[in-house]
């Protein structure tokens, strides 16, 4: 009986201790994109896509979506100021093996002005790769792009704002 029981609490430590790590792998991404109506006297020229597309991009569909929103009450309160207007709010769930780069996730908006793709990487420190497109209404019958492409170091838990002088993102990963 008692090698039963050992056995048992062998089965079930290696259970526990196999969910804790898994555990650790596992972050919550959250984005809250809008665009900004501020004046500013940068000249922008792109009028195509310049964004180089992973081989491995997943669509955003493929992973589950987060059960709550830690960012909806910003999100609600920005949706206010007519200075911004609300592009996308998402969140999910996504499993990155530490010292590996997660799946580059494909972000775009329902009415496709918004495209490009947002990454995870695990080294020493947690990295945040955001390649994005805006591209607004056409004025004039030119359609510029605007373009924000950053690699940024973030901590686990806090809010980054990564801004561009038309739109810009709010993000926060949290590890599950």
């Amino acid at each position: 009986m008692t090698i039963l029981m050992v056995y048992g609490l062998v089965v079930l430590l290696s259970f526990f201790s196999s969910q804790v790590s898994a555990g650790g792998n596992n972050y919550q991404i959250e984005l809250m994109i809008f665009a900004q109506n501020m004046p500013n006297t940068e000249a922008f020229e792109q009028t195509e896509s310049q964004i180089k597309w992973p081989a491995d991009l997943t669509e955003l569909s493929a992973y589950k979506k987060a059960d709550t929103l830690s960012l909806a009450d910003a999100y609600a309160a920005l949706s206010k100021d007519p200075v911004y207007t609300p592009v996308m709010h998402v969140a999910w769930l996504q499993a990155v093996a530490e010292g590996a780069s997660g799946s580059p996730i494909h972000i775009q908006s329902a009415e496709g002005g918004l495209n490009g793709f947002v990454q995870i990487q695990r080294g020493q420190t947690l990295q945040l790769v955001v390649d994005l497109e805006y591209t607004p209404a056409q004025i004039n019958n030119e359609a510029l792009v605007y373009r924000l492409n950053e690699n940024r170091r973030i901590k686990l838990s806090e809010v980054h704002y990564l801004d561009h002088p038309k739109f810009g993102v709010v993000a926060k990963v949290s590890q599950l």
